[in-house]
């Protein structure tokens, strides 16, 4: 592998980290607002929510332009987005400016910047082992939640949380201008070639040679893209009714804000690690098994969050960081490794954004009901319970979605 490939793929690494980080830091300025402004929980995820509209209604849209210019105009556009909306964020005084500078101008950004435009990247360097590679350039939302969690609490401890979001929005400014200078579309850009792309080694479930380049048309016909699709609507209702609230969750459990703001964050880590786990055991033992192992995880970690009462045990709530850490977007390298796999070609960025779609309207629907669940029956018990059924379901879409086609 070439010295570029590694730096395309630390920078994938890094961008991941700051995007997702910043995203996901949602959690912890969700309690500082609520308590400045009285509003209902399911109010405040609304925001969260409709950042994941955004995200789905933008996907086609950003395999679009990523096809046609390059995913290199596509990651600065989205992080310049970022920018300007976090430090926006700064003026919010009712639910609705959150919902507009948050859920519609950062969430359009965390779609142009996000796994669409970084995954035809990465197909575009990586050949070989793309599992293991679109894995490890993910593994940065792991570490981006482990730092700007307990970052975005401790700016939001010495500045408050105004000055906190301002802080951030220029934090990813400076890394757009990095990336700008640096980013290459594709190896040919530097005269090399894809990592890979002089050995004939296909993995066991790639797309025959005989079907090297599909078009959207043709990708809408199978039943493996109806099931990518189908998967990312449940993949986030199996897990952001619980990521987004879960500093809620452990505050009203009598923890202090800023423990819950480290759990979040040590989640984080083993994320990074699971995106790692999973994406290499999907190169060696198959998509099916790395998923399915992703899942029985998350799982497991939700039943220990279920398990807590109180703050005099604490055992469950390390399960939980450590087995929803691992599972918690271990699904993303993969879905992204079997589209590459099934649709390659020049196209293959647009079709992965219609794909996407579906989870922008799971992320937006897991979040809401979360909270709407929690203002009606005050626990969020249900919620939790409901984001383990979820979960099943996406085992039997991935079942489907690795199938050999017929």
């Amino acid at each position: 592998m070439t010295a570029y490939a590694w730096f395309i793929m630390g920078q994938s690494f890094v961008t991941t980290a700051l995007v997702f980080g910043v995203w996901f830091s949602y959690a912890v300025f969700f309690v500082a607002m609520l308590e400045a402004f009285d509003w209902s929980r399911g109010g405040a995820a609304m925001a969260f929510s409709v950042g994941n509209v955004m995200q789905a209604a933008s996907s086609p849209l950003v395999g679009m332009l990523t096809d046609r210019w390059g995913p290199r105009v596509v990651v600065v556009g989205g992080l310049g987005a970022i920018a300007v909306g976090l430090a926006a964020c700064s003026l919010v005084q009712t639910l609705w400016h959150l919902v507009v500078l948050f859920g519609v101008i950062v969430g359009l950004g965390v779609g142009l910047a996000g796994q669409v435009s970084h995954a035809a990247l990465l197909s575009r360097w990586f050949v070989k082992r793309r599992g293991t590679m679109i894995g490890f350039a993910f593994a940065g939302m792991g570490l981006g939640v482990k730092v700007m969690g307990p970052l975005s609490q401790a700016l939001m401890s010495r500045l408050g949380w105004r000055y906190a979001f301002v802080a951030l929005g220029g934090i990813t400014a400076l890394y757009a201008l990095t990336v700008l200078l640096t980013l290459r579309n594709r190896p040919e850009d530097v005269g090399l070639q894809p990592y890979g792309a002089d050995e004939l080694t296909v993995q066991p479930e790639a797309a025959p040679s005989g079907e090297a380049s599909w078009t959207v048309r043709e990708a809408l016909r199978t039943r493996q893209f109806w099931a990518l699709g189908l998967a990312q609507v449940l993949i986030p209702l199996g897990v952001f009714p619980v990521s987004v609230h879960q500093v809620a969750y452990l505050t009203d459990l009598g923890f202090s804000r800023v423990l819950a703001a480290g759990v979040l964050g040590y989640m984080g880590v083993m994320s990074s690690c699971g995106r790692l786990l999973f994406g290499a055991l999907s190169d060696r033992l198959g998509r099916f098994g790395g998923v399915t192992l992703s899942v029985i995880f998350s799982q497991l970690g939700i039943l220990a969050l279920l398990m807590l009462d109180g703050t005099t045990v604490m055992w469950p709530l390390y399960l939980y960081a450590v087995c929803f850490g691992l599972g918690y977007g271990a699904r993303g390298p993969i879905i992204s490794a079997i589209a590459a796999d099934r649709f390659p070609g020049r196209s293959f960025a647009t079709i992965f954004g219609f794909i996407s779609i579906g989870h922008g309207l799971g992320g937006a629907l897991g979040p809401w009901y979360g909270g709407a669940m929690y203002d009606r029956l005050g626990s969020y018990d249900l919620a939790f319970a409901l984001a383990c059924v979820s979960l099943c379901g996406v085992i039997g879409c991935f079942w489907v979605a690795t199938r050999p086609r017929g």
